[in-house]
């Protein structure tokens, strides 16, 4: 998630919000939070798994969730997915910036 703190501003300046979303307890998260330093976006914790399952992104066998890529716009219509993102691949993320320019 560190590119996405690198990448912040170029998202911000499209009037684009960023939210991690992790089913990882909130005190891991924070701990998480402090090796990278403070995040410009928020963290959430979804303890419970109530959004992963929503999103359909929740993985039953190991109970994590898969890593994805949300684009919601402001009526919470969704306009973009990636289920398949890879934190170490620049092209997801430059996809994704692209997709906001179009909006």
């Amino acid at each position: 998630m560190t590119s996405w703190k690198e990448e912040y501003k170029r998202l911000d300046e499209k009037d684009t919000e960023v939210l991690g979303i992790s089913v990882d307890h909130i005190y891991s998260q924070n701990v998480f939070e402090a090796s990278l330093g403070t995040l410009p976006y928020p963290l959430l914790a979804d303890w419970h798994k109530t959004t992963v399952k929503k999103y359909g992104v929740f993985h039953d066998e190991n109970e994590t969730a898969i890593r994805s890529c949300f684009l919601v716009d402001k009526n919470g219509i969704i306009d973009f997915v990636n289920t398949s993102f890879q934190a170490d691949n620049k092209q997801h993320y430059e996809e994704i910036i692209a997709r906001c320019k179009q909006r």
